[in-house]
């Protein structure tokens, strides 16, 4: 949903399909590449060869969705990959929604109540005949119709009405503290939560920018690249320190290192890949340089 948002609203006016997909693919696909590279050499030594690391059984040719970004996904699929759960299947699934964004945008801009009243339609049919292995919340077309929500936000609804607060508010705190589970389809649930979230938080917006809190600004830099880390950091971590836990306590303080582990790759991933997008970029514009 942010991601649809966020991409909706920053080519509300001024959209270059050459230009979108340069950038979008070089920001998804460079860090992926940083953390692969980083993730892949820490496994060859372990395994004591770089031949070790994955099942020879596995065709070669595979590699390919490597290169894409997409291995996770594919292996989600029950086909194996040289996957290391790098990205996992939310960066395979995302970089689809990024292909298809101009698509989905030129649809909504043509005639945004048809599409909507026809993508829900296709969504809670979907989720109320769910026959797939995929779990619901990795499905593509649902995970799909909450990126084409925040399409209609970023493009249309940048501002809600304080009498949303009513509702969106109060559903938040229900979702997170009440004990009673609403007799709902899980996938609507996962939906109504993240539209109340996200309209709920919209209303810090002016107390952000009147005290130019830059905590928002921090975390969009460098969110993708803690996405990218966080899961290697708990995987390696966890295992090797879970036989001294000892308590609640022992918990918590394995909660800050991780968190202070995360910062640590999540800088470093941030800093080779702003080198490399820069290498890159400066190299494709030479010719044009006198």
């Amino acid at each position: 949903m942010l991601s649809g948002a966020s991409l909706s609203y920053t080519t509300k006016d001024n959209f270059d399909i050459k230009k979108f997909y340069k950038r979008r693919l070089l920001r998804l696909l460079i860090p992926f590449y940083v953390v692969e590279i980083l993730y892949f050499a820490k496994k060859a030594i372990q395994a004591g060869s770089i031949f070790g690391v994955f099942s020879p059984a596995i065709p070669k040719w595979r590699i390919i969705f490597t290169i894409l970004g997409m291995d996770e996904w594919v292996s989600m699929h029950g086909i194996p990959t040289f996957s290391l759960s790098i990205g996992e299947w939310f960066l395979g699934a995302l970089i689809i929604l990024y292909l298809l964004f101009p698509l989905l945008r030129y649809l909504i801009r043509k005639n945004r109540n048809l599409f909507f009243v026809v993508a829900t339609s296709i969504y809670i049919i979907i989720i109320y005949n769910y026959s797939s292995n995929i779990p619901m919340h990795m499905n593509l077309i649902i995970k799909g119709y909450e990126f084409i929500l925040g399409m209609y936000f970023g493009a249309y609804y940048t501002k809600f009405s304080s009498k949303w607060m009513l509702i969106t508010i109060p559903t938040v705190v229900f979702f997170f503290t009440s004990s009673t589970a609403l007799n709902l389809n899980t996938a609507l649930k996962i939906t109504l939560l993240a539209v109340a979230f996200f309209v709920s938080f919209s209303y810090f917006e002016d107390l952000l920018c009147k005290h130019d809190i830059k905590i928002v600004g921090v975390l969009s830099k460098y969110s993708y690249e803690l996405f990218l880390v966080h899961h290697i950091v708990i995987y390696e971590i966890t295992p090797l320190v879970q036989p001294y836990l000892t308590g609640n306590w022992g918990v918590l303080v394995l909660f800050f290192v991780q968190i202070a582990i995360m910062g640590l790759l999540t800088v470093i991933v941030h800093y080779l890949s702003e080198k490399c997008i820069g290498f890159f970029t400066s190299t494709t514009q030479e010719p044009f340089r006198k």
